[in-house]
């Protein structure tokens, strides 16, 4: 069978994945099922009744060209979407697109509290990722607010479901030791997360020109925070000898070929070295989360804690000082009990 090439269809690859939009003018929506198949023309029919010429656009009187995968087209061309920093937006993603795969045809302006939460739910065997999508919902729909689609925002602070644990976990003390004991070239890229607490794109963005010997400082990609963190003493001997030997290179952190690390390369060789260490249940982010513990554990404040991390707010630091807390007590606790009694039942109390 002959394939016949539809006017205004524009196809776009994400993720290993094709998906088609009627784009014509200003107006962009996302084309559902298979090329050549009912559902597919179907929904092309409905977006070429739905818009006029190229040069008016979207008819705007039309409230079936209102959908949520039209909405998602109109946030990604705002200058809210286009101020945030690429990884910000990379990770906007990961709730954009499965909004737009499997809800982009529902109308934004029936879309109700309980639609909200049957969305929430057909992701619930992922929490995390259901809450994600939720909070991307949310940004669409104050967006649909500003455009006048909407006066109200249903999906606007939702219950999030439970997830389990407390996000990335640290690593113990006998892990890194297991680590660097199967990655002994691992030095100073293990250090450089541990002691300074910041996410992986911004180790490797760190240059010889932001240390000055006795610290580095950094302005991180996903918040453009610029946060100075002093370098602990183990940390600036290693950086003072690999500066000695940089030779060309001007990133910290590099290839074999002396050429820095792009985002999705790193992550790959961090998970190589993990799985070379034969370590389970932690990821490299999880260093900064270690950071973050070993500084309240060490009595730092909340506000001590965001000067190096970059949190923007004490909330996000919280369940750190909360943890070291609660360890400090329990120790105290225990300390009283053994001062008021100072035999164990096997040998005899007071």
């Amino acid at each position: 069978m002959a394939t016949v090439a539809l006017p205004f269809v524009n196809a776009y690859r994400s993720g290993g994945k094709v998906f088609h939009y009627y784009r014509r003018g200003t107006y962009r929506v996302r084309l559902r099922g298979e090329p050549g198949s009912p559902e597919f023309l179907a929904a092309y029919q409905e977006a070429h009744a739905n818009c006029v010429d190229s040069q008016l656009g979207p008819k705007p009187t039309k409230p079936q060209g209102k959908t949520l995968a039209v909405l998602i087209a109109s946030y990604r061309a705002s200058p809210e979407w286009k101020e945030l920093k690429p990884a910000t937006r990379k990770d906007y993603e990961k709730g954009l697109v499965p909004l737009e795969t499997a809800f982009g045809h529902l109308p934004v302006v029936g879309l109700k509290r309980p639609h909200v939460l049957q969305i929430r739910n057909r992701f619930a065997e992922k929490p995390r990722s259901a809450n994600r999508i939720v909070t991307t919902l949310s940004i669409l729909l104050t967006h649909a607010v500003d455009l006048g689609w909407r006066e109200d925002n249903p999906a606007f602070r939702p219950k999030r479901l439970k997830t389990t644990g407390e996000g990335y976990r640290d690593w113990t003390e006998d892990e890194i030791r297991q680590f660097l004991a199967a990655n002994p070239d691992w030095n100073l890229r293990l250090l450089l997360a541990l002691c300074t607490g910041q996410r992986g794109e911004d180790q490797i963005a760190m240059t010889w020109d932001a240390y000055d010997g006795t610290a580095v400082e950094v302005v991180q990609g996903k918040t453009g925070a610029k946060v100075w963190v002093p370098c602990h003493p183990a940390l600036r001997a290693l950086l003072d000898a690999a500066k000695a030997v940089r030779g060309e290179a001007t990133h910290i952190l590099t290839r074999q070929d002396g050429e820095p690390y792009k985002i999705d390369h790193f992550r790959h060789v961090v998970g190589a070295a993990i799985r070379n260490a034969g370590l389970k249940g932690v990821v490299w982010h999880g260093l900064r989360t270690t950071a973050a513990t070993w500084l309240a554990e060490a009595g730092c404040t909340d506000e001590e804690i965001m000067a190096i991390t970059g949190h923007k707010t004490t909330q996000m630091v919280r369940h750190y000082t909360r943890r070291a807390n609660r360890k400090r007590l329990a120790t105290a606790a225990i300390g009283k009990m053994t001062m008021r009694h100072q035999n164990t039942p096997e040998t005899g109390s007071d």
